[in-house]
Parts: structure tokens; sequence; C-alpha cells
């Protein structure tokens, strides 16, 4: 993972969390919940500062929850029911297998050729009916913000073509406009997944 934009995350850490606490829950958490194991066990895989994890948690699903910054990990560092782990999601291994995996505008920080062999292993470290969900920047051209972070946004046939040759069903896709942590206006994407395998 580009290390400016780690370093933007370890130094804004704590301004990130409030920014994302004030949001609350969204329909996108909503549709993962409703497809995933009830009590399964999920991944949420670039996880900040880790509101999606305890939302997760508090509505029953045990979570390991990954970043590349030790700064964002600190605000679950005692959250009971969370395994915290921090690694840059680049480099995941399919050591262990998920009921649903949670990849909210995190892979979008990663270089394309990155973005492409993870969603490959998908599939490997997800278990028979498991949920994949992806939020990320519609768009072609990567780009780094005014505050230092690398951003490679995809364009959805890109996105579902990569989703079909890797197996990976995708059973709801919604748009929306929203804004950046820098106030920046953005459309997002949001694909849901089961594996095919």
């Amino acid at each position: 993972m580009d290390n400016k934009t780690i370093k933007f995350y370890d130094y804004n850490a704590e301004k990130y969390s409030k920014w994302r606490s004030d949001q609350g829950a969204d329909q996108a958490q909503k549709v993962f919940l409703q497809n995933t194991k009830s009590a399964g066990y999920i991944l949420d895989l670039g996880c900040g500062t880790g509101e999606k994890s305890l939302w997760f948690r508090n509505n029953g699903l045990a979570v390991k929850a990954v970043d590349a910054s030790g700064e964002m990990l600190k605000f679950l560092k005692n959250a009971q029911g969370i395994f915290c782990s921090q690694m840059d999601i680049a480099k995941l291994e399919p050591a262990e297998k998920f009921d649903g995996i949670w990849a909210s505008f995190s892979l979008q920080h990663l270089k394309k050729n990155e973005q492409n062999k993870l969603l490959k292993k998908i599939p490997r470290i997800l278990n028979k009916g498991g949920t994949f969900y992806l939020g990320i920047h519609e768009g072609k051209q990567s780009y780094r913000d005014q505050l230092g972070r690398l951003y490679v946004p995809r364009s959805e046939k890109d996105l579902r073509a990569i989703f079909s040759s890797n197996e990976l069903s995708i059973f709801e896709f919604f748009k929306e406009k929203s804004s950046s942590f820098d106030g920046k206006p953005i459309e997002v994407m949001h694909f849901f997944a089961r594996s095919n395998s």
C-alpha cells in the first residue's frame, strides 16, 4: 500500500474517527448484514478506526479487522469480540476463511494491479455462501488528492468483468453521490457478490 497514504491516516486518525462516527450506519452495512450468516465470522478489510467493525460486532457478527495504519487500529485496541491485525491489505494471504468480507473504500488506495490480485484471492477466503462487499470511488484516472492520499478509482464495467473472471456473482449493486473526508464531492459504487465456487 502507498506509504504517503498510510502516513496521512496515521497522522489524522483521531479526526478521521470523529468524521466516520458522525456518519452512522449506511445502506451498504445493512445490505451486507442481511446477506451474511447469522453470528458469522467476517473480515473488515481496511477497517480504518473501526466504526463499521464495532457496528457489525454489535449486530452479532464476529470480526477480524485489519488495516495498514497502526494509529487507526488503536481505536479498536480494547474492543471485545474484535481481533485486530496491522497489515498491508495488498499482502493478504488466504490463511483462513470468512462468512463475509467487507472492503469499504480501502482497495482504492492500492494500485490497479494490486487491486486485481487481491480480488482474485477473495473467493479463496470466502466460505460457501459468503458475501463480499466492495465500496469504491467511480472513475478511470488515478490521482493523489490534496491531502496526499493515492486514489485508484475504477469503472463499473471494469469491475464487473473482474468479478466475473474471478467467479464472483454480483447480487446487488448501487451507486450514490457522497463527499470525501476533505469535503470533495465523489461518486461511489457498492458491489455485493458471492463466490460461485
